[in-house]
C-alpha cells in the first residue's frame, strides 16, 4: 500500500501537485480509505483519479520478505511441502506483488480471484488445493477474520490467524465475528 501511494505521490508531484506521499499517508492512517479521492478533492491536478488508481494497482510494489519468512519457506520446500497463495484482487496488482517478494520461486500453487473467477470464502477457492495436492492435510494461514477462514474450517483444514501488528490492511473484530469465522489458532509472528 504505501509503495503504492509513492507511486501516486510521484505522479501528482509531476503534474505540479503540492501534495506529496506524507499526506496520502496521513489521510490513509487516519481512516480515509480513498486517500487519492480525498487529495483530488483538496487539490487541482491535472491527473484524471483513473489514472491514480492505475498507477496504483499496476506499479511494482516496493516489498521485502522478512528473513524470518524467507527461512520458513525454504524450509517447508526443503521439506518437500507444498504450497499456495488464495488472494483477492486484480491480477496484476497481485502478481507484481508474488513476484516482488521472490515467491514464485517457493510457491507452488497460486489463486488469484479475478483469474479464480471467484473470492474468499468461495469454498471452490480452498477446494482446488484439494485437487492439485489429493490426500494430504491442509493449513491456511491468513489475517482478515471476516472472510479468509470461513471456507477452510468448514472443509476441516488447521486456520492460523497472524494478529495485526499495526501493518494489516483488514481490521480484525475479533470480539464481533462469530466462532465458524475465526481461526483455530492466532499467532503474532511466522517464525
Amino acid at each position: 500500500m504505501r509503495s503504492g501511494l509513492r507511486a501516486v505521490a510521484y505522479v501528482l508531484k509531476c503534474s505540479g501537485s503540492e501534495y506529496a506521499y506524507e499526506r496520502l499517508q496521513t489521510l490513509f492512517d487516519c481512516g480515509d480509505r480513498d486517500p487519492i479521492g480525498a487529495v483530488l478533492e483538496q487539490d487541482a491536478s491535472p491527473v484524471d483519479k483513473s489514472e491514480l488508481l492505475r498507477v496504483y494497482r499496476e506499479h511494482e510494489p516496493e516489498l521485502q520478505l522478512a528473513d524470518a519468512i524467507e527461512k520458513l519457506l525454504t524450509r517447508l520446500v526443503n521439506e518437500m511441502r507444498p504450497m499456495g497463495i488464495i488472494t483477492d484482487g486484480r491480477s496484476v496488482t497481485q502478481r507484481n506483488k508474488i513476484s516482488a517478494l521472490g515467491l514464485d520461486k517457493w510457491i507452488d500453487e497460486i489463486v488469484i480471484s479475478e483469474e479464480f473467477g471467484s473470492e474468499k470464502p468461495a469454498t471452490e477457492n480452498y477446494r482446488h488445493f484439494e485437487r492439485v495436492f489429493p490426500d494430504r492435510s491442509y493449513a491456511y494461514i491468513g489475517d482478515n477474520v471476516l472472510k479468509d477462514f470461513v471456507a477452510p474450517n468448514r472443509l476441516g483444514w488447521s486456520t492460523i490467524g497472524l494478529r495485526d501488528g499495526g501493518q494489516n490492511i483488514h481490521t480484525q473484530p475479533l470480539e464481533s465475528v462469530p466462532p465458524d469465522r475465526l481461526p483455530q489458532y492466532m499467532i503474532d509472528r511466522i517464525a
